[in-house]
């Protein structure tokens, strides 16, 4: 096949899992014959891939800046993207288009790549889609959905979206809840390269003291406090813990998580963000890993990598995650926001390290068996190629 691969952002421009993911699955589907080429954004640097990386689309507003509609920006920034796309897929002739992320892309790739008949397929890894789909519901809404629906041409209500997979149901759900028409959509989970993150050689065996380990985008839904918050109370009932929190995100709810850390007995150490290569070891030498989001995410490949590496998973379950953890199977759960109940959980653990070692054991087993990158690329390789033969059948 030749797949033109199309990303909002695209290594060594990352802001976090999906990005590097887009990556390696372009890299997997070369290895195995595949022609590849990738249209993305600019970008001040960049790294060598064995596959053309275009850099020639255009953000309608950068990451650096807070979100907003912007309209008159959407509509440039589509206008362009439209008739860059167009060229680069008139000069590739690629045999389908495959589109990753579009927020703050616009959809002016996905209606170039649809103008010209190729099969062009999408994967839904959050619902940034649904941006495009409405701006409210009261009448002023309405005239502007108009507006930008039929006038201005900015929304998704000429794409068909007839080739699409979600990485989650809950992705699949929440985007059809919100006007998205992905009803017929395939559920397909993620992966990762399993050999990057080895496992620790004993799972279970705690250090002193015991390493809790965050990673990912600091913001408030993400629930970070909650963590803070329960290892104080670890700390407080005699167990000696410490914390380290790797990422950024919002500066203002960044420093409310030093504020609250200066308040603990707890030590808690903030990395910033870490590069994707050192996160292995970092992996490694922590004793649990925690994820405390208290919204539906949409998937969990940091739960895969610290599931893979043996360190035990402590997680909420509302979202996308929760399609494959198991509490006391291959991952202990607690309720969103509550710190007490997180704490029990880490408790259980310090008091019974055969229940860390047993569910560790059994993260890594299934990461192994259904979460590596190849499986992933795998089941999109057969996908893609069903779509192909149904488009000549």
């Amino acid at each position: 096949m030749r797949i033109l691969f199309i990303s909002n952002l695209f290594p060594p421009e990352v802001r976090g899992g999906y990005e590097i993911l887009c990556e390696q699955v372009c890299s997997r589907f070369h290895s195995r014959g595949h022609a590849v080429k990738v249209l993305t954004t600019r970008s001040k640097t960049d790294n060598s891939f064995p596959y053309p990386v275009d850099r020639i689309l255009e953000l309608y507003l950068p990451f650096s800046e807070p979100a907003r509609y912007a309209r008159a920006r959407r509509f440039l920034t589509s206008r362009k993207n439209y008739r860059k796309t167009l060229r680069a897929v008139r000069a590739f002739s690629p045999d389908a288009v495959f589109i990753w992320s579009q927020l703050r892309l616009t959809a002016g790739c996905a209606k170039a790549a649809e103008s010209t008949g190729i099969p062009v397929a999408y994967t839904m890894n959050d619902e940034h889609l649904a941006s495009y789909a409405s701006v409210g519901t009261e009448w002023k809404a309405s005239v502007k959905r108009l507006l930008d629906q039929r006038i201005l041409g900015i929304g998704i209500s000429r794409l068909q979206l007839r080739h699409t997979t979600c990485i989650s149901q809950t992705v699949k759900l929440r985007l059809c809840a919100q006007g998205v028409p992905v009803a017929d959509a395939e559920v397909i989970f993620q992966g990762i390269p399993v050999e990057k993150f080895p496992a620790k050689a004993h799972p279970g065996v705690f250090t002193l003291p015991t390493r809790i380990l965050y990673v990912g985008q600091l913001h408030d839904y993400k629930g970070v406090h909650t963590v803070i918050e329960a290892a104080d109370l670890l700390c407080r009932q005699g167990f000696a813990v410490e914390l380290t929190i790797c990422g950024k995100g919002d500066a203002e709810y960044e420093r409310s998580l030093h504020d609250l850390a200066a308040k603990t007995q707890c030590d808690v150490s903030f990395t910033g963000q870490v590069l994707h290569a050192q996160l292995p070891e970092i992996y490694r030498s922590h004793d649990f890993f925690v994820f405390p989001s208290t919204w539906a995410e949409p998937f969990g490949l940091t739960h895969l990598e610290a599931m893979s590496s043996g360190t035990p998973v402590i997680s909420t379950a509302e979202g996308g995650q929760g399609e494959f953890l198991r509490h006391n199977v291959n991952a202990l759960t607690f309720k969103p926001g509550v710190a007490e109940d997180l704490a029990a959980q880490i408790k259980s653990c310090l008091l019974d390290p055969s229940l860390a070692a047993r569910i560790a054991r059994n993260a890594r087993q299934q990461v192994e068996s259904e979460f590596s990158i190849d499986a992933y690329v795998g089941r999109l390789e057969s996908w893609l190629t069903g779509i192909l033969k149904n488009q000549t059948g």
